[in-house]
């Protein structure tokens, strides 16, 4: 007799199958190829691909021929009936006469012969095929040894789509994942960064809701804030509640996730922020944690019965801990804008520094979770796959994330008094970059115009970029309703020799002409909280620099400061 694998109608088929691991584009297109194999093999009454529910344990009717639709959504318990058995023992098995076999389920008419084999992966059982003729004794054990064949390799290519099918999904979470943390890292608004990320986690875990709740340490409670995409009749209603009301409350004690697998249940009827009306299953609560405290949790709502995958938890941990650092990056940045008279008044812009320094290391966090992250999905394509480029834009939004961090914290940390070699137009363009939120606040334009040659001054660079902060702030005071500041560097030769010379030009309402004259000196100002100390802090840093400051031109359309400093040779 011709062993199975060596007849040409069982070798196409199974070649005809394996093909299904590289072409098929979902788990339904292999489905089809497996189906269409069985039928053509055995012509049968009916046969189906049934899979284990890796959230329900249950066998369930993936794909199937000759079956009723209501059939569909049938589930059966793994030792329950004939294929139930298979599933449960993965004994594959042959019954020429279902009618006298007292374990069978009867599903559909006229069936009277079956054959069932196990699929298997990796060890696991992970479903069965099953073919039905409507004849007794249909069936010989060379026909159920063909099956076992067909199931072998099925299970190999569905295993091997799925992974496929989840590398994308992960690749294609994770770009999310940057963009958005690029999107609230950057936004210093409470109210739009809470709408931001919940909309944001809804779109990463295709949820049917998600809620983002913050928690008061001091009163032990919890306030809703936002529901995506529950309008906000949901959210008043819920309000504020104790930690005893709310689902909220094991993740906060535990300051862990926490998965409530079915919150239609009874149990659940005593927590006022359970949604009742709105179709959902399942949650995971997912605690947002700032250096070692729960400053609020985020819900995610399933509509249908969902386990959550550890791929899914480490996603929804991270996003939680980047929208707490957010949260706390908006703190920040009211705090730094908030003191900014303050620190006019003080004589110490550095401050600003300092603060944006503290921004800058908190960022650093989630782009530590976020690395981390892509560094365990092992994502290796060739050059060919368009997902290698996709890779590559990821790891360059990594280093321009790194770089804008690396040169906040090098401008908060410049040591007073140490000269050093910089360029120009870099160190202008680290300081715009420091500013560009409120410009954009103000309405401001804020662009930089490069030198046609690199120009390298000595200099400290925390008091040269304090010198620019203080004429970007005057300028934008002269724009109350918003305008445009150019900073442009040049290169000019005087007496001294050859200067690197910067024109801060705005579109405000100019200086009143009896202060041009004396614009530089101390406590003179034309504000009524001002301390008339900015400029001439300005000019002294310059002259000690071997540099000077003056007013270019001024008038109802404009300031223009000019600025010269030697250039190192």
């Amino acid at each position: 007799m011709t062993p199975l694998t060596e007849q040409p109608e069982t070798l196409l088929s199974l070649y005809r199958i394996s093909q299904a691991a590289s072409s098929a584009d979902s788990p339904r297109d292999a489905y089809i190829v497996v189906i269409g194999e069985l039928q053509r093999l055995y012509a049968p009454r009916a046969a189906a691909i049934s899979l284990i529910n890796p959230n329900t344990s249950l066998l369930e009717i993936e794909y199937s021929l000759g079956y009723p639709t209501e059939t569909k959504d049938l589930s059966i318990h793994p030792g329950k009936g004939l294929v139930g058995r298979v599933a449960f023992n993965g004994e594959p098995l042959l019954s020429n006469d279902v009618e006298a076999d007292p374990r069978y389920v009867k599903l559909i008419e006229g069936v009277r012969s079956q054959i069932i084999a196990p699929m298997v992966s990796g060890g696991h059982i992970i479903g069965v095929l099953s073919v039905s003729r409507e004849e007794k004794d249909a069936f010989e054990q060379a026909d159920l040894d063909k099956l076992i064949l067909l199931a072998n390799e099925s299970s190999e290519v569905l295993q091997s789509v799925w992974h496929r099918r989840q590398l994308a999904n992960q690749s294609e979470q994770l770009k999310a994942l940057i963009e958005v943390g690029q999107n609230i890292v950057s936004n210093f608004e409470t109210h739009s960064l809470w709408e931001t990320v919940t909309e944001a986690a809804m779109e990463l875990t295709r949820a049917r809701l998600c809620t983002l709740q913050l928690f008061d340490s001091k009163t032990k409670k919890v306030k809703l804030l936002t529901a995506r995409p529950l309008n906000s009749e949901y959210t008043q209603q819920v309000g504020e509640l104790a930690l005893s009301e709310s689902l909220a409350g094991s993740a906060i004690r535990t300051k862990r996730q926490v998965e409530f697998s079915n919150i239609t249940t009874p149990d659940y009827l005593d927590l006022k922020d359970v949604p009742v009306d709105s179709e959902v299953t399942s949650c995971l609560s997912t605690p947002m944690i700032y250096e070692g405290k729960v400053t609020g949790i985020l819900n995610v709502f399933t509509k249908v019965r969902h386990r959550f995958p550890n791929s899914e938890r480490r996603l929804l941990q991270a996003f939680a801990d980047l929208a707490a650092v957010a949260a706390q990056n908006a703190e920040l940045y009211t705090r730094v804008f908030n003191s900014e008279e303050r620190l006019r008044k003080s004589e110490r812009l550095t401050t600003l520094g300092l603060l944006s320094a503290e921004i800058a290391h908190e960022i650093r966090n989630p782009l530590t979770v976020i690395k981390l992250l892509f560094g365990s999905l092992g994502l290796d394509y060739p050059e060919s796959d368009p997902r290698h480029k996709d890779k590559q834009v990821i790891k360059e939004k990594f280093n321009q994330l790194e770089e804008i961090v690396s040169k906040v914290l090098s401008f908060g940390k410049a040591p007073e008094g140490i000269f050093t070699i910089w360029d120009i137009d870099e160190l202008v363009s680290d300081t715009c970059l420091l500013v560009r939120h409120k410009m954009r606040q103000l309405k401001i334009e804020l662009e930089h115009q490069n030198a046609d040659q690199r120009l390298k001054v000595n200099g400290n660079k925390g008091q040269l970029q304090q010198v620019l902060l203080n004429l970007i702030i005057n300028a934008s005071d002269a724009m109350p309703d918003g305008g445009r500041l150019t900073i442009s560097t040049r290169c000019e030769t005087n007496e001294k020799g050859k200067q690197a010379v910067l024109y801060i030009e705005d579109t405000g309402s100019g200086i009143p002409e009896n202060l041009v004259e004396r614009v530089f000196d101390s406590f003179l100002t034309d504000k009524p909280e001002g301390t008339g100390l900015g400029l001439s802090i300005v000019k002294r840093i310059l002259r000690s620099h071997h540099g000077d400051i003056s007013v270019s031109k001024t008038g109802s359309t404009g300031t223009t400061m000019r600025i010269e400093l030697p250039v190192h040779r």
